[in-house]
């Protein structure tokens, strides 16, 4: 990295740069998904009424964008579900932590999905969006999320449905982002007065999207993670 950039970056992270405190880690098994419980001091999330994105720093000069779920707006802490199966800056980031390492974020931000006003309101996903979904759930209080989420792991598939008390369908993920499993589940389901979430892997929610058009959904809507 030149003097230049690293100045403008070293500016950049001192004007906006909040830490967090890691708090405990959970390992999927196999060890490629993490659940880790963080406590953002402050971060105000009092207000939040859309899906929210924080932007951690995972390496110099490089910044990844996680959903927090299961927060408290009290005690100012929230779990990050993070997919480690794609080797990079992020996944090593997370594998190397432990419990008391500080952590270094920029800022948060909304996303596009919050909850329907009426009607049924159903996801579809890659295991990326699965503290999406929590996030969104949350934010629905005792409203219902149904759904399918695409999962490679047979063993994560189990634990998916073991330890998540809602509706959300785990699927087999035969391809990138899951579309042959998710359009599967689709088949023989009624999507009439729902609100329809799209996430995950970008040019899955494109295709995805063109197929529930077909349908009889109300309302789409997309949020593409990563390509």
């Amino acid at each position: 990295m030149n003097i230049l950039k690293q100045t403008a970056l070293n500016l950049f992270e001192n004007s906006l740069a909040k830490q967090g405190t890691v708090l405990a880690i959970r390992t999927w098994y196999p060890a490629t998904f993490y659940e880790v419980d963080f406590h953002f001091p402050f971060m105000d999330m009092s207000k939040w009424d859309r899906v929210q994105h924080i932007k951690i720093k995972v390496g110099p000069g490089v910044y990844r964008d996680y959903t927090p779920a299961g927060w408290d707006v009290e005690t100012r802490t929230c779990t990050l579900y993070i997919d480690a199966v794609q080797a990079g800056p992020g996944s090593e980031w997370v594998q190397s932590l432990k419990q008391g390492d500080n952590v270094t974020y920029v800022g948060v931000g909304s996303t596009m999905h919050k909850p329907a006003e009426q009607g049924k309101m159903i996801a579809f996903g890659d295991m990326t969006t699965i503290g999406h979904y929590l996030a969104l759930q949350q934010l629905a209080g005792g409203k219902s999320l149904s759904g399918a989420i695409a999962i490679a792991e047979e063993n994560h598939r189990i634990e998916f449905a073991e330890y998540f008390n809602w509706d959300i369908t785990p699927v087999e993920q035969t391809d990138q982002g899951g579309f042959h499993g998710i359009t599967k589940w689709v088949q023989d389901k009624d999507l009439e007065n729902a609100t329809v979430y799209v996430a995950g892997h970008i040019p899955t929610c494109v295709h995805l999207k063109k197929e529930l058009k077909k349908t009889s959904a109300d309302t789409i809507r997309v949020q593409g993670f990563w390509s």
